[in-house]
């Protein structure tokens, strides 16, 4: 007996070529769609990577910032031709002399700071740093000098001043301030930007009170 005899007839066989044929385009779609799947997965992890990495650089900005402010002593220093406490705000620019300075600069004991814009692509929010005992005094201070980025691309900054609440309950923001006009430091100051990456942009604003101002000289 021949072997092509041994199977009974009507037996199933083997599958044709057009079935491989179909079988392999199925399986090739579907390793495609799961492909694409992996990669949006892994762009998005990376957008969230990415979104988490500037929240968490804005918010420890935000930091540095208010404990810096809030740190705003009246200490008297030379400045021009007197001695008396430093503030010189602007709406660009704020400077002021600070009891406590940034850990992120490593010095002890008061220091001039200065928050400022830098402008360009390779600009943004900075923040400088000087002692506060100069030989040509504190005024001649730019408060532009080393500056550190804090917030990268950083836009639209704009500081502002209050003498505090009046009797109704109501703030009044100023563009600046000058202490030769108030014969004090501000009550608070508010601090507004745009920042963002690829992902949009945003605008913080927030307000930090300033415990030793709103009524020294009065």
């Amino acid at each position: 007996m021949r072997a092509h005899d041994r199977h009974p007839a009507g037996a199933p066989g083997g599958f044709t070529l057009l079935e491989l044929l179909v079988a392999l385009g199925v399986l090739a779609l579907i390793a495609g769609s799961v492909a694409a799947g992996i990669r949006l997965a892994a762009a998005s992890i990376e957008r969230g990577e990415a979104v988490t990495r500037e929240a968490a650089r804005l918010r420890a900005a935000v930091g540095i910032m208010e404990r810096a402010i809030r740190s705003m002593d009246p200490l008297p220093i030379p400045v021009e031709d007197n001695t008396t406490f430093y503030f010189a705000g602007g709406g660009k620019k704020v400077r002021f002399l600070t009891a406590q300075p940034p850990a992120a600069f490593r010095w002890g004991g008061p220091r001039l700071v200065s928050f400022h814009e830098i402008p360009g692509p390779d600009g943004g929010l900075a923040m400088s740093t000087a002692p506060p005992f100069r030989l040509e005094g504190a005024g001649g201070w730019e408060g532009t000098d080393g500056p550190r980025i804090l917030v990268p691309g950083a836009a639209e900054v704009s500081f502002t001043y209050s003498e505090g609440p009046s009797k109704e309950g109501a703030w009044e923001w100023l563009p600046s301030w000058d202490p030769k006009e108030t014969g004090r430091l501000p009550a608070a100051v508010r601090v507004e930007f745009t920042s963002g990456g690829d992902h949009g942009r945003g605008k913080t604003a927030f307000v930090v009170p300033v415990p030793a101002g709103g009524g020294l000289g009065e």
